[in-house]
């Protein structure tokens, strides 16, 4: 999972940087079918505050496989339980990282981006439920590149909305106000992760 930062805590709707949030969930398997969502925030593991991700594994680990333990939720800023099978839970739930290829130029964010080809898609193994804006170069010392993003990786969201296509991500990180900090979901190496970008100041059209 990913921790609540300060960075990216108001995009859930947290007042401070605690929790841990869910990135990706395998719909068809355990974490799926007990409810949990992209974008969840873990507040709370049977009724005590969960810290950040690396709490709540360990949490979860010390808890016997097979038991149903009790999670407090804050999903879109409303709080819900949820109730899961721990061995379940620990199995299929987990949070990675970014991963896929894909043109628009690199300007405030500093990268270029493209459609993810079925090419692409097969080039990268990418499952065909992925969607959104393939990252083709991103500039050395640029915000992208500041933030972790790297040639491969596919953005899947921007601010908790869709990409679904290059046209729409470069749409939705112009509607950003300038200074703004930018919060992307982004596949990579077979999993989903959120990262939190600080744009330059002006910059071309480009991303």
């Amino acid at each position: 999972m990913n921790d609540v930062t300060p960075d990216n805590a108001s995009f859930f709707n947290r007042p401070d940087a605690t929790g841990a949030i869910v990135s990706q969930v395998t719909p068809d398997l355990p974490a799926g079918r007990a409810g949990l969502k992209g974008g969840d925030v873990l507040r709370e593991l049977n009724g005590s505050k969960i810290v950040n991700g690396g709490a709540l594994q360990v949490a979860v680990s010390e808890t016997s496989p097979g038991k149903e333990i009790e999670l407090g939720i804050l999903r879109d800023g409303k709080p819900q339980t949820i109730n899961v099978t721990v061995g379940e839970f620990h199995k299929d739930a987990e949070v990675a990282e970014n991963s896929d290829q894909g043109s628009a130029k690199g300007g405030r964010l500093g990268l270029a981006v493209a459609n993810l080809t079925p090419d692409l898609r097969q080039q990268m193994n990418s499952p065909k439920h992925v969607k959104g804006a393939a990252i083709e170069s991103v500039r050395p010392a640029s915000p992208a590149d500041d933030a972790g993003l790297a040639p491969g990786d596919v953005i899947l969201e921007v601010n908790r909305h869709a990409v679904q296509s290059p046209d729409s991500f470069v749409s939705e990180v112009h509607s950003v106000p300038a200074g703004k900090v930018i919060l992307l979901l982004v596949w990579s190496n077979g999993g989903a992760s959120y990262r939190v970008v600080h744009p330059a100041q002006g910059g071309d059209n480009g991303m």
